[in-house]
């Protein structure tokens, strides 16, 4: 499996520069049930850390726009990637019951 960020990085047409600075992945990390995490799995918590981080500021600010927009973007970024998986129901499962717990914890 490519990394995340190897990954984003094949996506055409491309993110605009302003947000690609925001769409960095960690690689690896565990799932909530302690096992590797898959692609739309890694981007969804990531996508999640960052919606924490925009709910965290609110009002009018900047960063938390940006943080919102790459929540946004990693979010349907994980879900595009579910759609290429062998096991497409699964892995778009995978995506909306991560986002329903809401947040990284969930």
């Amino acid at each position: 499996m490519d990394s995340p960020n190897e990954w984003l990085a094949t996506r055409m047409p491309p993110a605009p520069d302003e947000l690609k600075a925001w769409l960095k992945v960690s690689d690896g990390g565990a799932s909530p049930d302690g096992e590797m995490a898959s692609l739309p799995g890694s981007l969804v918590a990531s996508g999640l850390a960052h919606l924490d981080e925009a709910v965290a500021m609110p009002g009018r600010d900047r960063e938390a726009a940006h943080q919102l927009l790459a929540a946004d973007a990693l979010i349907t970024y994980a879900c595009e990637a579910a759609s290429e998986a062998v096991d497409v129901l699964g892995g778009l499962d995978e995506v909306l019951v991560r986002v329903l717990a809401g947040g990284t914890a969930g």
